[in-house]
């Protein structure tokens, strides 16, 4: 369900000490998370490496939950 990827993340964010939004936008092959903070050099990290892991855990989360959840 893409309601709940949208929560995790948002969730993940909270507890890393993050105060961001987080818009969902629909795509053909899964979904789009669009995150808006004040933070983003931190949020996107060294060469992105912040960023690429918390999708990483995002979508491990969602697949262990239900593997016929899109990806984002």
């Amino acid at each position: 369900m893409p309601a709940q990827s949208k929560e995790i993340l948002e969730q993940l964010l909270k507890h890393l000490g993050f105060e961001a939004t987080v818009e969902e936008h629909k795509l053909e092959d899964g979904v789009f998370l669009d995150v808006k903070t004040e933070d983003s050099g931190r949020l996107i990290g060294r060469q992105g490496q912040t960023l690429s892991d918390l999708q990483y855990l995002t979508n491990r989360m969602l697949f262990q939950q239900d593997q016929a959840n899109p990806r984002f």
